[in-house]
């Protein structure tokens, strides 16, 4: 027995943005302590038929009266996709083989955009061509990047965009039978606006829009 997992005050936000808030099907990063018996672990090797695990090495999520879909696990850090608990404030807890946390309350609402950041607070962003990195070189070492020029058709990868149309549920990989379209999107890059040329769930992934 050890001690039981703790949560750290504020500490459960978009796992995009690091800002509080929580939207049901994206991905969240809850930080504390006591929060995995083990170093790191992945739902790489537990997803069966497409459906999301919701414990991993003994280590699950509850948010607001749901199970979450747990990603990740490190001692200090739990990544999940968030279930589908509703909108307005939720209890959210950590449970291990010491017990369950004592509960921090997290709002939930419909939408909550952001995107996923390289180091620099880059966008993460991929050019639609070839897949390759948008990013300024010299942000990985020994690996040569491009960053985004005038003209570059871009992907833009981010979560909390909220329900689509058809909807996903939370805890499955994004089927690629069909186009799963987000909301209407409107983005900006430095003042000037751009119009997306879709907005999307991406197939093979969950909570993942591009």
């Amino acid at each position: 027995a050890g001690p039981a997992p703790s949560l750290s005050a504020g500490g459960v936000v978009s796992a995009a943005s690091f800002q509080p808030g929580i939207v049901p099907g994206s991905y969240v990063t809850i930080f504390g302590s006591n929060l995995s018996p083990v170093a790191f672990d992945s739902w790489d090797k537990t997803i069966v038929n497409g459906k999301l695990p919701t414990s991993l090495d003994g280590v699950s999520v509850n948010i607001g009266s749901k199970p979450a879909f747990v990603y990740r696990i490190f001692p200090t850090q739990i990544d999940v996709q968030a279930p589908d608990a509703g909108t307005g404030p939720v209890p959210v807890t950590v449970t291990t083989a010491n017990g369950t946390s004592v509960a921090v309350t997290a709002n939930v609402a419909a939408q909550s955009p952001a995107f996923f950041l390289w180091p620099g607070s880059q966008v993460v962003a991929t050019r639609n061509a070839d897949g390759s990195w948008a990013v300024k070189d010299g942000t990985f070492a020994g690996t040569t990047t491009v960053a985004a020029k005038p003209g570059d058709v871009l992907l833009l990868w981010g979560t909390g965009f909220g329900p689509t149309t058809p909807p996903v549920a939370a805890g499955v990989l994004v089927p690629g039978d069909q186009i799963y379209n987000a909301s209407p999107v409107s983005i900006k890059i430095g003042t000037a606006d751009v119009q997306p040329i879709y907005a999307l769930l991406s197939p093979g992934y969950a909570g993942l829009y591009q």
